[in-house]
């Protein structure tokens, strides 16, 4: 990604629960391969992942240690890799949690320990502790707003910058 835009917000990032998740669980998978590569939305996106529960809807997915590829058009590819998740088809969010670790195509790195990808708007956002990094910088913060179909990146508040390196001749 080229170009950062870094900005405030107030108000934590509302993530929501799954609607009228089933209780009994559907079917139980070793080793998924999943694509979402719906023709109507710019993002594709695959989870790879040890484990997964199916509900009996076949409408909520629960999985574990697991690898996301987000796959916008023309644009860098974003991979999250954690240890647990959800995502339930209905609402198309993607709840993802535990160590976060994401990193972009062209060398920047953030972790976190939780974040939701709306798979409608082909966002990830969190309101918890995020860093991120590249060779020459790294920025701290409360919470991440990115936008992968247009790169655009927002830490929301607190933010504090680190530049790596030798100062600038002046």
């Amino acid at each position: 990604m080229t170009v950062y835009l870094f900005q405030a917000r107030t108000g934590p990032v509302e993530q929501k629960a799954a609607q009228d998740k089933e209780s009994e669980e559907g079917i139980r998978l070793k080793d998924i391969h999943y694509v979402q590569d719906d023709p109507t939305h710019k993002v594709k996106w695959e989870l790879d992942a040890s484990e997964a529960k199916l509900s009996k809807d076949q409408q909520f997915v629960t999985f574990a240690n697991f690898y996301v590829t987000l796959k916008p058009e023309n644009k860098p590819v974003v991979t999250v890799q954690g240890k647990q998740g959800e995502f339930d088809k209905r609402t198309g969010l993607l709840a993802l949690q535990g160590d976060l670790i994401g990193e972009t195509e062209d060398g920047y790195r953030f972790t976190t320990e939780q974040a939701v990808y709306h798979h409608k708007e082909g966002t990830l956002e969190t309101d918890r502790a995020v860093k991120i990094s590249s060779g020459f910088f790294s920025v701290q913060g409360q919470g991440l707003f990115l936008d992968v179909g247009k790169e655009k990146l927002q830490i929301l508040s607190n933010v504090t910058t680190l530049i790596h390196g030798a100062p600038p001749i002046l």
